[in-house]
């Protein structure tokens, strides 16, 4: 394998449940219940622009899907500031193990101003040479456009290129995109489609990805 792929949320950062908490607090002033376990199950890796033109459409709240979103990147650009967004356990370790050994990106279905705030508060951005959003092409995950953007930018082929997911909705795309899937998650979650590997922490799925990248810890 010659490059490696990182999904952002839930695979490098512990964000998955900030917006959960985020969401069920924003949802709550319109009116709406959905706690943090049905959110991670539902919706840990759905596009912000599907959950919010499901919530608007199932409760008939009052917003457009455009006002929806702009409201909660307020609200997370706060409790970002506020709280911040904690690593996932043995990331931070790994970046810096495969930092100048081998290329690295991420590749998100998240806005990209976002993951580069993040990746900077973490002292990651530097480690990446590219950031791919799914908001910069045609369609995001689960489709496998910004996997074969990443492969194309690379100059990768799919085969070559190891892909790290936690959610249904990445996997699909990284599998349909034809690269190699490793899927780390501690929840257990049916999957339409099989990774190659499946590990339930990064610490876990360590070994396997620097055997993968031929990298000597």
């Amino acid at each position: 394998m010659q490059t490696i792929f990182f999904d952002f949320d839930g695979t490098l950062v512990d964000s998955e449940r900030f917006h959960s908490v985020n969401w069920s607090q924003y949802l709550a002033s319109y009116g709406v219940e959905l706690n943090s376990e049905t959110f991670m199950s539902q919706y840990a890796g759905v596009t912000w622009p599907q959950i919010a033109e499901h919530f608007i459409y199932q409760y008939n709240i009052p917003l457009t899907e455009t006002v929806m979103i702009e409201e909660m990147e307020a609200l997370t650009e706060k409790m970002i500031v506020e709280k911040g967004i904690p690593p996932m356990p043995g990331v931070d370790e790994l970046l810096k193990t495969l930092s100048g050994k081998v290329p690295m990106a991420v590749v998100t279905g998240a806005p990209k101003d976002y993951v580069q705030g993040v990746l900077a508060q973490h002292g990651w951005l530097a480690l990446f040479e590219h950031v791919f959003s799914g908001y910069e092409v045609a369609n995001n995950k689960p489709a496998p456009d910004v996997y074969l953007q990443a492969c194309k930018t690379m100059r990768v082929l799919p085969e070559k290129a190891v892909a790290v997911e936690d959610s249904r909705t990445g996997l699909m795309s990284a599998l349909s995109a034809n690269t190699y899937a490793v899927f780390v998650n501690s929840h257990n979650i049916e999957l339409t489609a099989q990774a190659q590997h499946s590990f339930t922490s990064m610490k876990e799925a360590t070994p396997a990805l620097l055997s993968l990248l031929k990298v000597n810890d």
